[in-house]
C-alpha cells in the first residue's frame, strides 16, 4: 500500500479512468467502474490493487494474487482470468501499468506544505541542512552540511549524516552511519514502452535501513519500485554501491566499494561481496556466502558456498577452469 508519508495517493480511480487513452482492453464493459486505490506487486497483490503480467515465466505469481485487475497480455489473459480477476489485455502490460501507477500516486516534493517536521532538541542539524515536512528526526542524530531530509523520512537516534546527502521516502534506523554524498531513496531505473513512447516506472515504495547500518559515500540505495528496498541491521556497503530497487539485503552483509546490485535480489545474512562484484536481477545469495572481486553473478548462489568468475561459479571450478585454460594455451616446449 501506498505509505501516505511520502506519497499523496490520487485514487480510488475506476478502471475507466485508469485505461483512457492507453490501447487496453477490458473484458466486458460492465468493470469500467471497478475501482482501483493503488499499484501492487502480482504475487502479493490484495483486492483494490492494479498490477501486471506479461511473462509466462512468471504465470505462477498469478496463483497466490488478489488484485482486482491485472495488465496482461492475451496469451496470458487466461491465467488471470482463472484466479477471478479482471484481465485488462494490452501488448504492453509493464508500460501501461506504469501509466496507471502514475494516475493514483505521486511523491511528495519539497514544497509541501503538510505538517511539521519533528526534530529532537539534542539532534544536530546544521543550518545548511534542508528538512521536508513530516520528517522525524530523533535524538541525537547530527546532520551535515547541505544534506536534504525529504518529506516523511525518519531518522533513528543517534544517526550521523554527511554532508550532501539526499534521503528521500525511506526509514533509516538507530546509530547507522551516512557517508558523504550517499542518495537513499531515490527512483530505480526502470523503463518501458507502449504506442505513446517510452516511459519512466514509477517508483512509490519505499527504503527501510535497520540499525547500525553503514552506507558508503556516492553509494545510491534505491526505493522500491511497488514495496520496499530493505537493508537489515549491521550491514555495511562500502563507497560507489549500487543497490537498486527492491533488494532486500540481510543482517551482517558486508559489500565492498563498486559493487552494482540490480532489482529484486535477495541477498541472505552474513554475506561477504568483494570489490566490483555484479549481480544479475532477481539473484538469491544464501547466508554465509561469500562473492570474490568483480565476479559477475548470474545464478543463484547457495548458502555458505564461495563463488567467483565470470560468469560467477564455485570457486573451485572456476580455479580448475583457468588451470585448464592456461594449459590450453602454454606454448610446447622446444627439444
Amino acid at each position: 500500500m501506498i505509505d501516505t508519508r511520502f506519497y499523496i495517493s490520487r485514487g480510488p480511480l475506476t478502471l475507466a479512468d485508469l485505461i483512457e487513452g492507453l490501447t487496453a482492453e477490458l473484458p466486458d464493459a460492465k468493470f469500467a467502474d471497478e475501482e482501483i486505490s493503488s499499484g501492487g506487486i502480482l504475487a502479493d497483490s490484495q483486492p483494490g490493487q492494479i498490477c501486471f503480467l506479461d511473462n509466462k515465466r512468471h504465470k505462477d505469481k498469478a496463483l497466490t494474487a488478489k488484485a482486482t485487475a491485472c495488465f496482461v497480455t492475451e496469451r496470458l489473459a487466461e491465467v488471470i482470468g482463472a484466479q477471478h480477476i479482471i484481465p485488462i489485455v494490452t501488448k504492453t502490460p509493464r508500460a501501461h501499468f506504469a501509466r496507471a501507477v502514475e494516475r493514483l500516486a505521486v511523491r511528495k516534493t519539497m514544497g509541501a506544505s503538510e505538517g511539521v517536521a519533528k526534530i529532537s532538541k539534542s539532534a544536530r542539524v546544521h543550518s545548511s541542512a534542508i528538512i521536508g515536512a513530516g520528517a522525524v528526526i530523533e535524538d541525537g542524530v547530527e546532520i551535515s552540511p547541505y544534506s536534504i531530509i525529504g518529506p516523511g523520512v525518519h531518522i533513528g537516534a543517534n544517526t550521523v549524516i554527511g554532508s550532501h546527502v539526499d534521503i528521500r521516502c525511506a526509514v533509516i534506523g538507530q546509530n547507522c552511519k551516512i557517508k558523504p554524498s550517499a542518495v537513499i531513496g531515490g527512483a530505480g531505473f526502470g523503463v518501458a514502452g507502449d504506442e505513446k513512447g517510452m516511459i519512466d516506472i514509477p517508483h512509490i515504495g519505499r527504503v527501510i535501513i535497520g540499525d547500525r547500518v553503514s552506507v558508503g559515500s556516492q553509494s545510491c540505495i534505491d526505493r522500491g519500485q511497488i514495496g520496499d528496498t530493505i537493508l537489515g541491521d549491521d550491514v555495511k556497503v562500502d563507497n560507489l554501491v549500487q543497490i537498486a530497487h527492491n533488494c532486500l539485503i540481510g543482517d551482517g552483509t558486508v559489500i565492498a566499494g563498486h559493487v552494482g546490485i540490480s532489482g529484486s535480489c535477495i541477498v541472505g545474512k552474513g554475506v561477504q561481496m568483494g570489490g566490483n562484484v555484479g549481480l544479475a536481477d532477481h539473484i538469491m545469495v544464501g547466508d554465509g556466502a561469500s562473492i570474490a572481486a568483480r565476479a559477475g553473478v548470474m545464478h543463484n548462489i547457495p548458502a555458505g558456498e564461495v563463488w567467483s568468475g565470470i560468469p560467477a561459479m564455485p570457486i573451485r571450478d572456476h580455479m580448475r577452469l583457468v588451470s585448464a585454460t592456461r594449459k590450453l594455451i602454454q606454448k610446447p616446449k622446444k627439444d
